[in-house]
């Protein structure tokens, strides 16, 4: 419940709502614990009206200080019930605000309860697109009196959560699974099956080996090659979905020599973009010369520079920047020169389904130039806490799946003020375009604002985007009711499966 892991919020997503929520399968904003909500003229201000007779799990009221509660604690640095001496981030905050509380390039502002059912917003700058901002799995509202006694253990295997939503925490297994019941005191339509066991299956192999045996019902990520042999099955089915996501690979400008933007470019023009979809994905996704997928197309610059697989550039770039035979080492901000490190993630994701092939693969592409690489992983939690701190050097793979339907939320959220620590790129005038295109009061002037941002963004090259790619998501074919949204946090209620 502090987390940007799109598998962890999909458990949070059990638990918690949001003010708002978005409609099955689509990028819609809907109704959720907010029934209304109404801006200022500039949009500086939201109001929202809550909705009552709703009970948090632990048996407290939702109301609007509970919202405020909430927010304060994601927000506020200062906040008694925040816990960040202990250890608590909530770093999803500035990717998307641009800052907590009281920070410079931050949006928000301060939060209040105007009666016990509304709450209002205010802003720094216009955000018209706020609620889909909170329609974010991350703005979950938690029971207060849950998070004061959990303190920094609140979202731990060792207390768990309480929230408003369908089913309630029971009991986490670490390392091995989540159990949740139905919440017989839902406010809403309640879930169709009693409970939901979560399990962690780190393998892709196994988790379709234990859904063709019947020991799971459903599952996601799968690897690419698998969609025929799922769809050939007279018991399984493949459950479609556009993809709503990037796979890239960031080059840590920290280190040299990824400060030369010529090396940067010699990376990009290595990498031979095909030959990772035909082989990691069985052909199936677009090449990506931009981070924004295709749902998000008309933001996109009409004039990028793709650059499209050219090893003999790649090499021409690395002589002029210095290193005629390529290189090997990395050199970090003290002087420490060290091995070159190839970063991969250590878990499945929709848009690196097995990060290990595809490190395999840039491995290769890049020494066929004379980059050579030591792959390195690491355990998931680690690995991204390493990445927030700005302590992942040399090349890290990692990927996004969009929150909604907004180009910032793939932009701003990588490019922005509060990705600076990760890979120490910093460009304020990509910053002014995209908080003035996030404040756009036309689509005209939004689309023009994004394609500028995005043509800084595509010289700079901190990050090489490779990929949109569709998820595998799988079946019993007794199973209904799941209908997967393109952020991948839908709810589990709906599902039902005859046994």
């Amino acid at each position: 419940m502090d987390t940007t892991t799109g598998t962890a919020l999909i458990v949070t997503r059990q638990l918690q709502e949001s003010l708002l929520g978005f409609e099955p399968g689509t990028l819609n904003v809907i109704p959720e614990l907010a029934t209304e909500w109404t801006p200022n003229a500039d949009a500086t201000e939201w109001t929202f009206k809550l909705r009552e007779g709703v009970m948090f799990h632990d048996g407290t009221p939702f109301n609007a200080d509970a919202v405020v509660f909430n927010f304060q604690r994601l927000f506020e640095p200062d906040f008694e019930f925040g816990f960040r001496a202990e250890g608590k981030k909530y770093s999803i905050v500035p990717d998307i605000f641009g800052g907590y509380a009281g920070e410079a390039e931050s949006a928000y502002q301060s939060i209040e309860a105007v009666d016990e059912n509304t709450v209002k917003f205010t802003l720094t700058r216009s955000v018209p697109l706020l609620p889909n901002y909170l329609a974010a799995s991350y703005f979950g509202i938690s029971a207060p009196e849950a998070v004061k006694a959990g303190k920094e253990k609140y979202g731990s295997p060792e207390f768990g959560g309480a929230g408003t939503g369908p089913f309630k925490f029971e009991r986490w297994d670490a390392g091995q699974s989540v159990t949740l019941v139905r919440n017989e005191a839902y406010w809403g339509d309640k879930a169709t099956m009693p409970g939901v066991v979560v399990r962690f299956i780190t393998e892709a192999p196994q988790r379709l080996a234990e859904l063709e045996a019947g020991a799971i019902d459903f599952t996601v990520n799968l690897s690419a090659d698998s969609r025929d042999k799922i769809a050939s099955s007279a018991d399984l089915q493949v459950i479609d979905l556009e993809p709503f996501n990037i796979a890239y690979l960031s080059l840590n400008m920290n280190n040299k020599p990824f400060d030369d933007i010529r090396v940067r470019q010699a990376v990009a023009y290595a990498i031979n973009k095909q030959e990772i979809l035909d082989t990691s994905y069985s052909g199936v996704g677009t090449i990506a010369d931009d981070f924004l997928p295709d749902g998000l197309a008309d933001y996109r610059p009409s004039d990028l520079e793709a650059y499209a697989y050219d090893p003999e550039k790649a090499k021409a770039l690395l002589t002029e920047a210095g290193y005629p035979d390529g290189f090997s080492t990395m050199v970090m901000t003290d002087g420490t020169e060290l091995a070159l490190e190839l970063w991969y993630m250590p878990v499945s994701r929709p848009y690196y389904p097995d990060a290990k092939s595809v490190a395999e693969l840039y491995a290769a592409q890049l020494e066929d130039v004379g980059i050579k690489v030591e792959l390195k992983t690491e355990d998931w939690g680690v690995y991204l806490d390493n990445w927030d701190a700005g302590v992942k050097n040399g090349m890290v793979m990692l990927g996004w799946t969009g929150d909604y339907g907004d180009p910032n939320n793939f932009l701003y959220t990588h490019f922005g003020p509060g990705n600076v620590n990760e890979a120490g790129y910093t460009n304020e005038e990509v910053w002014k375009l995209l908080s003035a295109a996030g404040a756009a009061t036309s689509p005209e002037e939004s689309i023009s604002l994004f394609q500028q941002a995005g043509k800084l963004i595509n010289a700079d090259l901190p990050r090489i985007p490779i990929v949109h790619a569709p998820p595998v998501l799988a079946a019993k074919k007794s199973l209904t009711g799941w209908v997967p949204n393109p952020t991948g946090g839908e709810s589990f209620a709906p599902i039902s499966i005859t046994k």
